[in-house]
């Protein structure tokens, strides 16, 4: 007898800058204060600087500067998406998303993800426009933004 399966993906929609975005439950180690933060000379505005955390100082990006979509960042109830790098980077193995408020924990499955976007090329970061249920949601693009987080620490 053959069943199908219906995966289910623990995932996370935090709000940024106005938008949601979804993640992946399983890179989010953690939703910190922010607290700390030391600015690095020369970086673009959407490296908002680095802070501490667990020991280490990781970069904290503004995901709406560094995609072009605002000009500065929301501070209304800052908080820090900390997030696993997927490139396995030992010098960049975490990095932050400015947030604002607390994420909400949801499960989802492919019928209750809806593609907004017709499928066509996305900006910058962006991977895809979906709807989840009733929320509207922005899928980043990860690698292009850790790579772009690690040019600009190299250079």
């Amino acid at each position: 007898m053959s069943e199908t399966l219906t995966r289910e993906i623990h995932t996370v929609l935090i709000s940024i800058g106005g938008a949601r975005l979804l993640l992946p439950n399983a890179i989010v180690a953690e939703i910190a204060p922010l607290a700390g933060l030391e600015k690095v000379d020369g970086a673009p505005s959407w490296l908002l600087g680095r802070m501490p955390w667990r020991e280490r100082f990781i970069p904290l990006v503004s995901f709406p500067m560094m995609t072009g979509t605002a000009m500065q960042e929301e501070m209304r109830q800052p908080r820090v998406a900390v997030l696993k790098t997927l490139d396995g980077k030992e010098n960049l193995p975490y990095i932050g998303l400015l947030a604002q408020g607390l994420p909400r924990l949801t499960s989802i499955t492919p019928d209750l993800l809806v593609r907004t976007d017709g499928g066509e090329q996305q900006s910058p970061g962006t991977s895809a426009h979906v709807l989840v249920r009733s929320d509207h949601a922005i899928i980043p693009d990860l690698h292009w933004i850790e790579a772009k987080v690690a040019q600009t620490l190299a250079a």
